[in-house]
């Protein structure tokens, strides 16, 4: 896929994922606006209204699901029409499977081409600002510091856990002798069996 960042033409590998612009929603670092969820989903409507293509899915912290008392934070936005699916916010790895650092990570370092699985054009100006500036937390070095302005970070581990994505193995190259002596051993197992 291709795309334009200003007057830049960018080729977009295919699975990648793509910030194209972003509402932060801070009056200075680390401090949200304190709207109400009914009014950030005003504003979402807001920007998505001339949207040529439709988003399929939203997803949001799992936290602004739970209902202590009251509607929950994504009950209040689904009554303006803005739904999300809960993230999965799983930080880094456990038993085996891969945290949202590591996706982060992983589609940072890129496919087996070398192109970055994560593309952030220039108009997101605190992604640029922030996650290059993310420090690592000092008690478990896999996770990230949350007590530093992490919040599109977060946005986008949550983003990469929703479409989890895995390089592609690098192809180990036959030759026909390879190819003979693996036959014929498979072949004399199964004789001796």
């Amino acid at each position: 896929m291709e795309a334009r960042d200003g007057g830049h033409r960018v080729q977009i590998p295919r699975g990648c994922l793509v910030r194209y612009r972003e509402w932060y929603g801070a009056k200075k670092p680390n401090e949200g606006l304190k709207l109400h969820a009914d009014a950030v989903a005003r504003g979402i409507k807001e920007r998505e209204v001339n949207d040529t293509v439709k988003l399929s899915y939203r997803v949001l912290d799992p936290a602004a699901f739970a209902e202590d008392g009251g509607e929950s934070i994504a009950q209040a936005m689904a009554r303006e029409k803005v739904t999300f699916r809960p993230a999965d916010n799983a930080r880094v790895s456990q038993r085996g499977a891969m945290g949202g650092w590591d996706q982060m990570r992983g589609r940072l370092v890129g496919d087996e081409d070398g192109h970055p699985m994560l593309v952030t054009f220039s108009t997101c100006h605190d992604s640029i600002r922030t996650i290059p500036a993310l420090q690592h937390d000092k008690d478990r070095p896999e996770d990230i510091d949350s007590d530093g302005e992490d919040h599109a970070g977060d946005e986008w581990r949550y983003a990469c856990m929703s479409r989890p994505w895995v390089r592609k193995a690098p192809q180990v190259k036959k030759t026909p002798s390879d190819g003979y002596r693996r036959a014929s051993q498979s072949s004399e197992q199964s004789w001796r069996v």
